[in-house]
C-alpha cells in the first residue's frame, strides 16, 4: 500500500474544511435572502437540447473586465466565472432529472493545487472530460487554472458532487481573442456531462487558490469564497 507524507494528508484535510466552509458560508447567505423572498439576479439558464437533456455555456477569465464591468478597481482585478454566451454571473439553473453538459473557456492560466484530489474529472458521466476535444480523466497537479466543483449542502435530500480540472493556459500565451474590448489567450475548451435527479439547490466554486491574497488563507479569499465571481449556486427546477 502506497504511504502519503503527513504533509500530502494535511493538504487534504486543509482542502475539505475550506471546501465545507465556503460551501456552508455561501448556503447561509442564501438561505438569509431567500427567506424574505428574494431571487439571485442574472441566473443563466441551461439551453434544453432535448427533453431530458440541457447545455451550459460558461467561461473563466483571469479578471473581471468581461463579467463585471462595473466592477471597483480592486475588484476588476479578480479572476472570474461568467456564462460565455450572455455574459451573466454564477447562478446557474438546469432542468432536473437530466443529462447536462457543461462547456467551459478556460481562459486563464494555471495554479498549482494545494490537493492534488483535484486534478482528477469526479462525477462526471464515464469519469472523463473533454480537453480541446480529447477525452482524459485528470491533468497534473500544477496545470489547473481553476476547478469547477459541485457541493451538495450538508442536509441535501439528493447528494451531488461533481469536479472537473480545467487545464491553464500557457503563461507565455499571445493575446488572440477580443471579447468586448478586453484581450486575452486562446481558450482552452473543457467539456464533460452530469445527471441531475430531482429539483434542489447545490453550491459550486473553485479549488484552485488564486485569491487575491493566496496566504489569507491558502489563496481562498476574495473572489474565491464570493458569490458571482469564483463561486454561486446550481439550481435544479422546471422552467
Amino acid at each position: 500500500m502506497k504511504r502519503h507524507s503527513s504533509g500530502f494528508i494535511i493538504g487534504i484535510v486543509v482542502s475539505i474544511v475550506l471546501g465545507f466552509g465556503i460551501v456552508a458560508g455561501v448556503a447561509l447567505s442564501l438561505r438569509s435572502i431567500w427567506g424574505i423572498g428574494y431571487e439571485p439576479p442574472n441566473v443563466t439558464y441551461a439551453t434544453k437540447t432535448g427533453p431530458n437533456s440541457a447545455t451550459l455555456e460558461l467561461a473563466t477569465f483571469p479578471d473581471s473586465l468581461v463579467c463585471h464591468p462595473n466592477a471597483d478597481a480592486q475588484q476588476s482585478q479578480w479572476v472570474t466565472y461568467c456564462s460565455s454566451t450572455n455574459l451573466q454571473g454564477t447562478n446557474l439553473a438546469v432542468p432536473p432529472n437530466s443529462v447536462i453538459t457543461v462547456v467551459i473557456k478556460q481562459y486563464d492560466t494555471a495554479t498549482t493545487l494545494i490537493n492534488d484530489y483535484f486534478r482528477q474529472a469526479r462525477g462526471t458521466i464515464g469519469g472523463t472530460m473533454l480537453v480541446n476535444g480529447k477525452s482524459m480523466s485528470q491533468i497534473s497537479a500544477d496545470a489547473p487554472g481553476h476547478t469547477f466543483t459541485l457541493q451538495s449542502p450538508p442536509d441535501s435530500s439528493y447528494p451531488l458532487f461533481v469536479s472537473v480540472p480545467l487545464l491553464g493556459v500557457p503563461d507565455n500565451s499571445p493575446s488572440a481573442v477580443t471579447i468586448n474590448g478586453n484581450q486575452y489567450p486562446k481558450p482552452n475548451v473543457i467539456s464533460f456531462q452530469f445527471r441531475t435527479g430531482p429539483p434542489g439547490t447545490y453550491i459550486w466554486h473553485c479549488y484552485v487558490p488564486c485569491g487575491s491574497n493566496r496566504g489569507v488563507p491558502y489563496g481562498f479569499s476574495g473572489p474565491m469564497s464570493t458569490t458571482g465571481y469564483m463561486a454561486g449556486t446550481l439550481t435544479v427546477a422546471g422552467y
